[in-house]
């Protein structure tokens, strides 16, 4: 681990709380405010984030444009949250920019994410980014990201239940954080897949802001075909192909198409060739990943509901039995998650270890109504797969980021 990980590691992962943006805003100050003058895409939402943020990247690098990317969290390392054309910070850069922040620092009780914000703002200025797509952690309101004024788009995805300890009981309630980034006089996208409540939520906020309102048109998209291998689809009359899977990727890419089309109107430039080149390049890791075909392997790291739900609306077409390999954070809606779960599922291997507050593997057991069984991450991975021989099926790891990642890891290192 090196000394820059080390020192992002030493804060907690939220932070003492908080009630403005003055805690990040001073911490900015003191590096002289490295986020001013930089352009931003404000990407916002439940679900939907990351791919949605992959896409709209991989389009502007296909344009030719250096293009910054924030996301959260860290799928394998640490520094893969923080790129520049798909391309981690290097060490040493981290290292470097690292002990400036340190220096910087106050005495305050800062969050792990507001640390690496205040790194990827002076990484992405000092490298010179034409532009830069900045993903929210949580909520809006107060996601340490919203110190950025006008964006040149304010893109909100897929809304849903999801820490409803931080930003509400309701979707209304948590709509109305994400609506939080809008600013004034800068033009808001919202992907289709939204409740009325949040399309007027949202709706509304723009136009208290003044800002221009845009929402895909659904009815004139169109699925071709769709296989856990991607989906061809049509919009206003153009094809396109994307890898990632489902119909909740081609709303994605959709969102993506009209974020093009409104940077084309800040100046960039952007061909139609440039959006099909960059949708059908994009990827994320453990957005249903297949990470093996014999016997199918396939690790998603949906860990709310809605993405659960998006999950089952796909695999439940393979016609053949799952083993799934599963673990759960404490504090997520675990009762809705093993019941859909165990809706499709032959057997259900339950493991736990794979990070600090996941639930414990004999706990969520219980909860599985469909056979259940526990066992260490690597022994449930070669127990699934022997299942999966034995009996002419498919292994589905999820449940958690957490878990998928740290199964990805153990999948991939072991070349099973």
């Amino acid at each position: 681990m090196s000394q820059a990980v080390e020192f992002i590691n030493s804060f907690s992962h939220t932070g003492s709380r908080i009630t403005d943006l003055s805690r990040i805003s001073g911490l900015l100050e003191r590096l002289d405010n490295p986020h001013n003058g930089q352009k931003f895409v404000h990407i916002a939402g439940t679900n939907g984030k990351g791919s949605t943020l992959e896409y709209m990247s991989e389009i502007l690098i296909s344009a030719g444009y250096k293009t910054g990317q924030f996301t959260s969290p860290f799928i394998e390392v640490y520094h893969d949250r923080i790129r520049i054309n798909g391309e981690n910070i290097p060490d040493s850069r981290l290292n470097e920019i690292c002990g400036r922040v340190r220096a910087a620092v106050s005495g305050e009780n800062y969050s792990q994410f507001e640390i690496s914000l205040a790194i990827a703002f002076i990484y992405f200025k000092e490298e010179n980014c034409d532009i830069v797509f900045l993903e929210t952690g949580i909520g809006g309101i107060l996601d340490a990201t919203n110190i950025i004024e006008n964006p040149l788009v304010s893109v909100i995805t897929s809304v849903s239940l999801d820490h409803t300890e931080l930003l509400g009981n309701t979707v209304s309630e948590i709509a109305q954080q994400k609506a939080g980034i809008i600013k004034k006089n800068c033009p808001v996208l919202l992907s289709a897949d939204n409740t009325s409540d949040t399309i007027s939520i949202v709706k509304d906020k723009a136009k208290e802001c003044g800002s221009e309102f845009n929402i895909p048109v659904m009815n004139m998209c169109v699925t071709l075909s769709s296989d856990i291998f991607g989906s061809r689809f049509s919009y206003k009359a153009d094809e396109y192909y994307v890898s990632m899977c489902g119909h909740h990727q081609v709303c994605n890419a959709v969102t993506a198409i009209e974020a093009a089309r409104i940077l084309r109107k800040s100046g960039y430039d952007i061909s139609c060739e440039n959006i099909r080149n960059g949708l059908a390049k994009a990827k994320v890791k453990l957005r249903i990943e297949v990470l093996s075909e014999n016997p199918p392997v396939i690790a998603d790291g949906g860990h709310n509901a809605s993405g659960i739900d998006s999950l089952i609306s796909i695999v439940e077409k393979i016609n053949r039995p799952i083993i799934g390999v599963c673990g759960m954070m404490k504090g997520k809606d675990i009762e809705y998650g093993t019941k859909r779960l165990s809706e499709i599922l032959d057997t259900a291997i339950c493991t736990d270890g794979y990070i600090e507050g996941c639930m414990p593997a004999d706990k969520l057991s219980e909860y599985f109504t469909c056979k259940s069984e526990t066992a260490p991450l690597e022994a449930a991975i070669d127990k699934a797969l022997s299942y999966a021989k034995e009996k002419n099926g498919l292994v589905l790891i999820c449940g958690s980021l957490y878990l998928a990642s740290a199964a990805r890891a153990v999948y991939v290192s072991s070349d099973k």
